[in-house]
């Protein structure tokens, strides 16, 4: 139990809080438009090695309302990787992934001086909360004099006295996802109970600094890149001035009807200044992929693991935050993702499942953590879990992912605060096996408080309770997601 609860949380480090994470939030009231998209083809594909080719796929999508960014056609491109390359890849032993990445290498931080809060900062603030205000946030962290600048949010402040309590916030804490340790917290109170003094190196030279990832990119072994953007970079998505929207398009899958495995992924980021974060659904609603500030690649799957990609329309959610802002941004961001043809399949193929949820949500009127919980019993052969992903909207403020062996232990792969802002994916390694009789457990807390009951739903103002777990060998869980939904329905994605 304990191997798993430390993989878990080193791979929560190195997603940097992912999604997605460190500390961006926005201290201001957001808006949640939303938009739909339809019919109005285009289409835009690369040949080999990014040479233009005929045109084989179309993405779809409508006028934007008036209240949404302008969107322009989602543009999807295939790159095929020459055919000596992907010969070697499928005759060489797979590989972990085609994006290895060395860890980061900071002290944890703690010293209640100015440079021992900094050192907390820099590790797991100013992923977003930089010069340029990365995903919306709406101040810089880097710099003694930022942190001693008036609040945003209340100008008769300081800044790190806001900092101070959003640390320790339990409702909304920051970072949202990667609570702070114990002598990181200590650190930063007595910092701020001393006056917050910058002592004799207000730079703080001497600290260590995150290492930078060493990622190889493109895969050596991928036999096909395909990527899938928002809206084409000649004719990006607008968001307007002190505008907080969520865009959604729908996309045609690239490959078509070829079956693919997808071993690596990487997010295509265009202006990180109001990109909050965004995924991308299977048909069927199925987490994919996301992104968030902290990391634009995957963790490496298992050497012997591709991951099932599914045919037919997907969507890919954008949200965009330019609350703070005072002009127009642009942005035309989206998802580079190597795939193996069939012949070159890994011997594993892992998928997204359904089935560790709960659909049974009635929360009363101002109703206070209050707990949801969905139990799936696993019959059948044993299956491995390598991520968990929870999906909520915004009245959940806790998800906790538990196995129950037939053994009798306990195991708890995910027990942390939740964003409807700050939703990711969280690699368990080593993967987390299940075997007959285990029993996964799925459970949400929520606050409602508003004058009306909540249940579930599509709509924001509706709710859920998932974990978008991925697991192989695919369709090897039992407890099927068939008949689950209200009205049999397929999944409703956000």
């Amino acid at each position: 139990m304990s191997s798993i609860r430390d993989a878990h949380d080193l791979a929560k480090s190195l997603l940097s809080l992912s999604l997605l994470l460190a500390a961006c939030g926005s201290e201001s009231a957001s808006t949640d438009p939303t938009q739909t998209s339809a019919a109005a083809p285009s289409s835009a594909v690369a040949g080999p090695m990014g040479t233009a080719a005929t045109p084989t796929q179309v993405a779809t999508t409508t006028a934007p309302a008036a209240s949404q960014p302008a969107a322009a056609m989602p543009t999807v491109t295939a790159t095929s990787v020459p055919p000596t390359a992907a010969a070697a890849a499928g005759a060489a032993a797979p590989a972990a992934t085609g994006a290895p990445m060395t860890s980061v290498s900071m002290p944890a931080g703690g010293d209640s001086g100015w440079c021992g809060v900094k050192q907390t900062i820099d590790a797991s603030c100013t992923v977003c909360h930089n010069e340029q205000k990365t995903a919306g946030a709406p101040m810089s962290l880097k710099t003694y004099a930022d942190l001693n600048a008036p609040a945003v949010s209340d100008p008769k402040r300081k800044v790190f006295e806001l900092v101070k309590e959003r640390v320790h916030d339990k409702a909304r804490p920051m970072p949202p996802q990667g609570a702070l340790t114990a002598a990181q917290l200590a650190g930063i109170d007595a910092w701020v109970a001393s006056g917050a003094a910058v002592g004799a190196d207000a730079t703080c030279a001497g600290n260590m600094q995150p290492t930078e990832a060493k990622v190889e990119w493109p895969p050596k072994n991928c036999d096909q890149m395909y990527t899938i953007r928002a809206a084409p970079e000649s004719a990006p998505n607008k968001i307007g001035a002190g505008a907080e929207v969520h865009p959604q398009t729908m996309v045609q899958s690239p490959w078509g009807n070829e079956e693919v495995q997808a071993i690596a992924w990487k997010s295509l980021n265009d202006n990180v200044k109001v990109l909050h974060h965004w995924i991308l659904y299977g048909p069927q609603g199925e987490f994919l992929f996301g992104w968030a500030p902290g990391k634009d690649y995957n963790q490496p799957l298992p050497a012997d693991v591709g991951v099932y990609l599914p045919t037919g329309m997907l969507q890919l959610d954008m949200h965009y935050n330019n609350i703070t802002g005072t002009s127009e941004e642009k942005d035309a961001s989206g998802v580079e993702i190597c795939v193996l043809k069939k012949a070159n399949f890994r011997p594993k193929t892992a998928t997204i499942t359904m089935s560790l949820a709960s659909v049974n949500i009635n929360i009363p009127a101002h109703a206070t953590n209050q707990d949801v919980t969905g139990t799936c019993m696993h019959m059948g052969q044993p299956v491995r879990l390598l991520s968990a992903s929870p999906h909520a909207h915004k009245n959940a403020h806790h998800m906790k992912f538990t196995v129950e062996k037939a053994s009798g232990q306990k195991i708890v792969m995910h027990d942390a605060a939740f964003d409807f802002n700050e939703q990711t994916t969280y690699p368990l390694d080593p993967p987390l096996v299940i075997e007959q009789g285990d029993k996964i457990i799925t459970t949400c807390t929520f606050s409602n408080d508003t004058d009306q009951v909540i249940t579930f739903g599509e709509n924001t103002g509706n709710e859920m309770c998932f974990n978008f777990a991925m697991y192989e060998p695919k369709d090897g869980l039992t407890c099927a997601s068939s008949g689950m939904f209200p009205g049999g329905g397929m999944f409703p994605r956000f």
